[in-house]
């Protein structure tokens, strides 16, 4: 996946999301498999739901021998809504009285922690995309850089100007062909770079046309005798060829002129000016300023505040209400596991890609503070090798202390085994990870979400995530869809067997869930995919897009726990 097809999502998904997240004004009496239907099944009421009453029933007579910490690793949180307040997790070091009382250098983390905070109780609202904090890392290494039939180009007093190949090959290699399709700030820089080839050659191409063709007024038949394929290659040449020969097309003129007035000779200062825009836009987040720490050290590790209720606290809630909300009272959907600790890490803001140093911190906050389930944000396509090796060991800490972690999948349609996103249980280098769940959202009918991700070994299962009801921020209830509410079923499940089963590792219980799904082997469903870079849609067997080849059943899965228990 290139990140431009990231970009479109997230903006795609932000426009879905405002349009589900809609405050309901009447709650008219609905059964429970329209609105909370994780909890229901499909012999009983006719949804693919996780079959939560189910287990229920099951569990009757026996006894819950823990309360299970489900760390949400996303957004912020209301932990002060009203079907969730007994459900939040609380810090039993530690008080509200501005002081570091358990000496873990957080003060005043009651609930949880916010990552992206300051000193003062700022918070950041949005953040950067990995991609666009690659690029102005190694922008004054690279950036300038441009390459044509091997040999290499800078632009010096609007000039080209051969120079030397870069000293770090290897890093200039990872910078061209993995940070610039990932970074639009780095793409519109290149293209600014670009304008002045484009300028160089578009007078060539002129000298060249009024020696051709002298007195004449030159139009696109005229041009294309620039082009000569026996010539000797210059691919510079070629690709401002090309651009300009599409000029003519897009502006709808057969003048010579009109094209070098319009885009030509602007090409350069309408380039720089692109570049400025969007490094106004996407170029700084204002951690600097609010947090203040260095995210490429993974030892500044003292920063943040502990303000849970922020703006983008409405996703974490409504994962809450469907791992925790309180079962039976009447007030929105019935909580998985109503008995379950929620703790709140926020490392993600409105808009942007968290920062691995945060989720890494995050992850090891988490598993010191006794959490049995982690659950993540999305998956993400770039990971930098170093933060990469951040990741891989902290997954390795929380494996190591029988701790469950759960990632959702985009929802891009991508094939998981065509392109790698991370964390996955592969990324370590060496063993594959045993306790890391990757899930993707499937909907009442059992059937896939049509823009998941999916891959036969690289997705684990899917779980209800589409048209689920739950807490909103403000004591509402509101009804959404996404990866982030399967992961929430799936952890909420996790946490009801360690309440019954908390001898069960989170690799054991990772076994278990895998290996009791409703088995949708065999089913012929419809998926969204990308073929060349454009969406399309094919038929799939649903054993081929997941790993268990089934949807989420915690019945099955708690019966399975009870045997291996004993």
């Amino acid at each position: 996946m290139k990140k431009y097809f990231l970009l479109l999502a997230i903006g795609l998904y932000a426009c879905v999301a405002s349009a589900q997240l809609i405050k309901q004004e009447s709650q008219s009496p609905k059964k429970q498999a329209d609105l909370d239907w994780y909890n229901c099944s499909f012999e009983e009421d006719g949804v693919y739901g996780a079959e939560i009453n189910k287990a229920y029933e099951f569990l009757k007579g026996k006894k819950i021998k823990k309360r299970p910490i489900v760390a949400l690793i996303g957004s912020g949180l209301d932990v002060e809504h009203e079907d969730l307040r007994q459900a939040i997790w609380v810090n039993p070091k530690e008080k509200a009285d501005g002081k570091d009382n358990d000496k873990n250098g957080l003060a005043d983390d009651i609930n949880g922690w916010n990552f992206l905070g300051g000193q003062d109780g700022q918070v950041m609202e949005i953040l950067m995309r990995e991609g666009d904090r690659e690029f102005l890392r190694l922008k004054d290494k690279y950036g300038d850089y441009i390459t044509s039939n091997g040999e290499f180009f800078k632009i010096m007093d609007g000039k080209r100007v051969k120079v030397p190949a870069p000293e770090n090959l290897s890093e200039y290699s990872y910078y061209k062909n993995v940070v610039m399709p990932e970074s639009q700030l780095a793409r519109i820089y290149g293209g600014w770079n670009m304008a002045y080839v484009i300028e160089e050659y578009g007078q060539k191409f002129k000298e060249e046309l009024n020696a051709k063709f002298p007195g004449r007024k030159i139009s696109l038949q005229e041009f294309q005798t620039c082009y000569d394929p026996n010539a000797p290659q210059d691919t510079l040449r070629d690709v401002t060829f090309t651009l300009i020969a599409t000029a003519f097309q897009l502006y709808k003129t057969d003048d010579i002129d009109l094209v070098y007035k319009t885009f030509v000779e602007t090409s350069v200062a309408r380039s720089k000016e692109s570049y400025e825009e969007a490094l106004k836009d996407y170029g700084y987040d204002g951690r600097k300023d609010v947090v203040g720490d260095d995210y490429l050290d993974i030892n500044d590790n003292k920063y943040g505040n502990s303000v849970l209720l922020t703006s983008d606290a409405g996703a974490g809630t409504m994962q809450a209400g469907i791992i925790g909300g309180k079962r039976g009272n009447g007030l929105g959907g019935d909580g998985i596991m109503d008995e379950a600790e929620i703790m709140t890490l926020r490392v993600s803001a409105s808009g942007g890609e968290p920062y691995i140093k945060d989720m890494v911190l995050a992850i090891r906050y988490a598993v010191d503070h006794g959490a049995d389930v982690i659950v993540l944000p999305q998956q993400n396509t770039l990971y930098p090798d170093g933060q990469k090796a951040w990741m891989s060991k902290a997954l390795r800490y929380a494996e190591s202390k029988g701790v469950l972690v759960i990632v959702p999948a985009w929802e891009l349609s991508q094939d998981l085994a065509k392109q790698t996103f991370y964390p996955n249980r592969r990324m370590t280098g060496d063993k594959e990870l045993t306790n890391l769940m990757i899930v993707s959202s499937s909907d009442k009918e059992g059937n896939p979400s049509l823009n998941a991700n999916y891959g036969a070994k690289e997705l684990d299962l899917f779980a209800p995530g589409i048209d689920i009801y739950s807490t909103y921020t403000g004591d509402t209830y509101q009804t959404g869809s996404g990866g982030g509410l399967a992961s929430a079923s799936v952890a909420g499940v996790a946490a009801l067997i360690k309440a019954y089963y908390p001898e069960l590792s989170g690799s054991q219980v990772r076994d278990i869930l895998l290996q009791n799904v409703t088995s949708r082997k065999g089913a012929e469903v419809e998926k969204g995919i990308q073929v060349g870079g454009k969406q399309a849609q094919d038929l799939f067997l649903f054993d081929d897009l997941c790993l268990s080849g089934g949807v989420l059943n915690a019945y099955r899965a708690l019966v399975a726990a009870d045997k291996w228990s004993k």
